[in-house]
């Protein structure tokens, strides 16, 4: 009797596991915006934390020297609360700014512009807390520490890819099971995110994929029946389905043979999305597209709220510098051609519903007397003024109405004119997505995608569009907004 109460016990305890493979198998992975915990991580923070801790101590030491003041550990222990006041700006900064994304921290180009990014933003935010609030410093400290600090960064990163190559190379090896278009794009994205350690390893054919495959360099390395054996000799860390048609029963059971071997499977779609920051909107079917939609943060309401909070809050943070700004960009664009200050035009907003925007006038008052047109690069009807606010975007600002109003956000997709939108529906597949929220004065796309004009261009913007309204969270309209300035500052506009 214990003998098959035993037995009942392990039947049902494979069958949950089971279960439990099957679903880690069948369902996308979610990370999204945030990647997951990993002791690289722990090694970057706590590194990172100790070397703010450091530095503001040394700072403090050398401000206390210049400022005339007994040097020892009473002016620290006066002084103790920026070294938490210092953790809590570079601790939000180096997130908002990736630099805790293991793949591309070993990217020394991409960590350094990312690290002077955050240093700056740091020293701005702590350079006004110290000129409005009493801190007991002068400005003289801000800038030894964020000076000490941004060099000691830089120098530890340095240290961090040269640690972590030497005791632990950090390599994701990929295989990817297909051999068509799919396979194809997905390849593309591996070789992009070069700088992100990704490895494509080979591929597997998939018996549905015959007579669509493409010339690659890299071999097919086995059969579907192979799929386990061909991961584990070639040491593969991740598997991805590319396949073309749905999921055979054998593919299904290899999947689950690998998961259960300790190889992590991911779906085409889910990885592409993790590499680029933007859907495949082209390799996804509609019940991936409308999974991918359900139950977003963006749709509830409560969510919704804060984001029209955050709207209105940065309205009136930023409404002494629009009050200096504005003027100034009027009187440039009426100095500089005949005309109005302002251009109105109407556009689509969440739902398809039309409303009207408000822009600076960056072209000549007859543009359009040849019907609607995209602007174009180099475009002859854009004057010399409005150049300058194209590439700058700053022709953008008068749309703070329409964000005070309601009408847009301050971060979403870009509202289209309702002239082309029925074109890009036709020719670009879940076009309709970017209309599921509220359209932006910035936005995912504008600060991943320079400015474009061809329906190729609208295909593009529309991925990062689709992850944005995927992912979306207040952090990533405040990072957004933070590369917004980077992108004004950069000219990296029309």
């Amino acid at each position: 009797m214990s003998t098959k109460v035993e037995s009942r016990t392990m039947l049902s305890t494979t069958m949950r596991d089971a279960g439990t493979t099957m679903k880690q198998v069948m369902a996308p992975d979610l990370t999204g915006f945030k990647a997951p915990f990993s002791e690289r991580r722990f090694l970057l923070i706590v590194g990172d934390a100790g070397l703010v801790v450091l530095t503001t101590l040394l700072a403090l030491l050398a401000w206390g020297w210049l400022q005339d003041l007994k040097v020892n550990s009473s002016l620290v222990i006066t002084h103790w609360y920026w070294i938490p006041i210092n953790l809590a700006v570079w601790g939000a900064r180096a997130v908002l700014n990736d630099l805790y994304h293991i793949p591309s921290s070993h990217d020394r180009s991409l960590t350094i512009t990312r690290i002077l990014m955050a240093g700056g933003i740091g020293l701005t935010i702590t350079a006004l807390v110290t000129l409005f609030l009493p801190t007991g410093v002068t400005l003289s400290f801000i800038l030894i520490f964020w000076g000490m600090f941004v060099v000691g960064d830089v120098a530890w990163r340095h240290a961090y890819v040269l640690l972590s190559d030497a005791l632990l190379p950090f390599h994701q090896r990929v295989l990817i099971v297909g051999r068509g278009s799919r396979a194809k794009v997905m390849a593309d994205a591996l070789r992009d995110a070069s700088s992100l350690n990704y490895q494509l390893v080979g591929y597997v054919e998939d018996a549905d994929d015959s007579g669509v495959q493409w010339k690659d360099d890299l071999p097919t390395l086995g059969e579907l029946d192979e799929l386990t054996q061909v991961a584990r000799r070639n040491s593969v860390h991740q598997v991805v389905v590319a396949t073309q048609g749905p999921i055979s029963e054998q593919l299904f059971h290899s999947l689950v043979e690998c998961q259960a071997n300790g190889v992590p499977v991911a779906w085409m779609p889910d990885l592409y999305e993790k590499l680029l920051h933007r859907i495949p909107i082209e390799q996804i079917d509609p019940s991936w597209g409308l999974f991918a939609l359900q139950d977003k943060p963006i749709f509830r309401r409560l969510h919704l709220t804060s984001k029209r909070l955050l709207d209105l809050a940065i309205f009136i943070l930023a409404l002494p510098i629009f009050l200096v700004v504005l003027p100034l960009l009027a009187l440039a664009i009426r100095l500089d051609s005949p005309g109005s200050v302002f251009y109105k035009q109407i556009r689509a907003g969440r739902g398809g519903q039309p409303f009207t925007i408000y822009k600076f006038r960056t072209m000549v008052t007859d543009a359009e007397k040849n019907g609607v047109q995209w602007a174009k690069k180099n475009d002859a009807r854009i004057t010399r003024v409005g150049r300058f606010l194209r590439k700058t975007r700053l022709d953008e600002l008068p749309q703070i109405i329409n964000v005070l109003r309601g009408e847009m956000s301050f971060v979403g997709p870009r509202p289209e004119r309702p002239e082309f939108i029925t074109e890009l529906e036709q020719q670009i597949p879940f076009y309709s997505t970017r209309m599921l929220v509220k359209p932006g004065l910035t936005g995912w796309a504008q600060v991943h995608y320079d400015y474009g004009n061809t329906i190729e261009d609208a295909k593009m913007k529309l991925q990062y569009d689709f992850y944005y309204v995927r992912y979306w969270s207040l952090w990533m309209d405040i990072y957004t907004l933070f590369r917004t300035i980077a992108v004004v500052v950069q000219f990296k506009g029309m």
